[in-house]
C-alpha cells in the first residue's frame, strides 16, 4: 500500500492543461510597456516570515518517504485591479487579496530512532516521484460566522502582482504543480530551484477581522487518526498493549502541538496541575495503517501549514498595512505546522462479531 495521493488523476490532467492555457492568457494580458525587474539578487527580499522544514522522530519513522519544505512568506497584501468577467468580457475594479510564498526543499534529519522507541512503518513503501501541489483555503471568522474562500486563478492579477513585487517568476496554484524541488543542503551558498508562488482571493467580506489560511501540499506528511476519547481510555489501551508509549496524541488545542503517551505520563508524575488537565481532556491518537488498507474508524489527516491574521474590518477603507499576525485571543500567532483532517472517518467493513476478541484500538466511551 502506498501513501494517499494528494492529487487525483483528473486534477493532474487539469493542472497540465490549465498551465498551458494560463501561460498564454497571462502573456497576452501582460502590458507591453511594463518592465519587470530581472530575478532579484536578494532572493529573500521581503520574505520575512519563515517556517522551517521540520518533523518529529515519530513522523519520520512512520513515513519513510517524508519530505517537508521550508516556506517563507511576505505579509498578506491587497491590490485593486481591473479584472475581466469571464462571462461578460467586461472589466471592473476588484479588490484582490494575495499572499506570496517562497518554498525550498531542505533535508530532514536521518530517519530512524537510534533508541528504537518508534516502530518503523513496514506497510507504506515510498510511492513514485512526489508532486508539489499546494492548496490554499482562507477562512474568515467574524461574530461566530465562518466563511470559506478557495484561491482563484487570476492571470490579470498575477501579471500585475509580478510587476508590483518585481518577481517575474511568480506562479499560481496551477502553474506551480510539478515535482518537488531538488534538496538544498543547509550549508549551500545558493538555494536550488526555489519556488515562488502567489495565491489570490476575491470577494472576501470587507468586514472580516480574523483570517486563517490553511496551506497543504508543502509536505507529503499524513497520519490516520481516531478520537477524541477520554484519557482514561488511552491509559487502559496502553496497559492492554493496544497502544505504545510512542503513540502520538493531541488534545485538540490549536495552541498546542502533538505529543506522545510517554511524555504525557512523565508530565503527570511531576506536575499535579498538568496531570489534572491531561486526565480531564479528550484526546486524538494516531493509528497505524495495515497491509490491507487504512484502519477502520480513522480519519486521514495531512501535514498542513496554518497562519492567522487579524485586521480591523473596514468596508470603506481597506488597508494592507493593517494585517497583523494575531489570533482571536490577541495572541501573536506565528505560522506553524499542524495536522488537519481531510475527510470523514473510514467505515469499518461489515463482518459478523467475533467472540473473545480484543478490540484493535481504544473506543470512545459509550461506543
Amino acid at each position: 500500500m502506498t501513501g494517499p495521493s494528494p492529487l487525483t488523476p483528473i486534477r493532474i490532467l487539469l493542472a497540465s492543461l490549465a498551465t498551458v492555457v494560463l501561460a498564454a492568457v497571462a502573456a497576452a494580458q501582460q502590458p507591453t510597456e511594463a518592465k519587470v525587474a530581472p530575478a532579484t539578487s536578494k532572493p529573500l527580499r521581503g520574505f520575512k516570515i519563515r517556517v522551517p522544514s521540520q518533523a518529529s522522530g515519530e513522523e519520520r519513522n512512520q513515513q519513510t518517504d517524508l519530505w517537508v519544505l521550508e516556506v517563507r512568506f511576505k505579509p498578506l497584501r491587497l491590490v485593486t485591479i481591473n479584472l475581466t468577467d469571464p462571462k461578460t468580457g467586461k472589466k471592473s475594479k476588484q479588490l484582490v487579496w494575495y499572499l506570496l510564498y517562497r518554498a525550498v526543499n531542505r533535508p530532514l534529519p536521518n530517519k530512524g530512532d537510534p533508541n528504537g522507541v518508534d516502530p518503523l512503518n513496514e506497510f507504506d513503501p515510498a510511492p513514485g516521484k512526489s508532486l508539489f501541489a499546494p492548496e490554499f483555503t482562507l477562512v474568515a471568522n467574524d461574530n461566530n460566522v465562518q466563511k470559506i474562500y478557495s484561491d482563484n486563478i487570476l492571470p490579470e492579477a498575477q501579471a500585475a502582482i509580478a510587476i508590483r513585487e518585481r518577481l517575474p517568476q511568480l506562479k499560481n496554484s496551477v502553474q506551480v504543480v510539478g515535482p518537488i524541488p531538488e534538496v538544498t543542503p543547509y550549508d549551500a551558498k545558493q538555494d536550488i530551484s526555489p519556488v515562488y508562488g502567489v495565491v489570490t482571493w476575491t470577494g472576501i467580506d470587507p468586514r472580516t477581522d480574523f483570517v486563517t489560511i490553511y496551506m497543504s501540499g508543502f509536505s507529503n506528511g499524513y497520519r490516520y487518526v481516531r478520537g477524541p476519547v477520554p484519557f482514561g481510555t488511552l491509559s487502559q489501551a496502553l496497559s492492554g498493549g493496544q497502544l505504545r508509549r510512542a503513540t502520538a496524541v493531541w488534545n485538540g488545542n490549536t495552541t498546542q502541538n502533538w505529543t506522545n503517551m510517554h511524555d504525557l505520563l512523565e508530565t503527570s508524575k511531576t506536575d499535579a496541575l498538568k496531570k489534572q488537565a491531561i486526565e480531564a481532556g479528550n484526546w486524538f491518537y494516531v493509528v497505524k495503517a495495515a497491509a490491507s488498507g487504512p484502519p477502520a474508524r480513522a480519519t486521514l489527516w495531512r501535514k498542513t501549514l496554518v497562519q492567522r491574521y487579524w485586521r480591523p474590518g473596514d468596508a470603506i477603507d481597506q488597508d494592507e498595512t493593517e494585517f497583523f499576525l494575531k489570533g482571536p485571543n490577541d495572541e501573536v500567532f506565528e505560522p506553524r505546522w499542524i495536522y488537519r483532517p481531510e475527510g470523514p472517518p473510514v467505515r469499518a467493513k461489515s463482518a459478523p462479531p467475533a467472540k473473545n476478541t480484543a478490540p484493535d484500538s481504544p473506543k470512545p466511551a459509550g461506543s
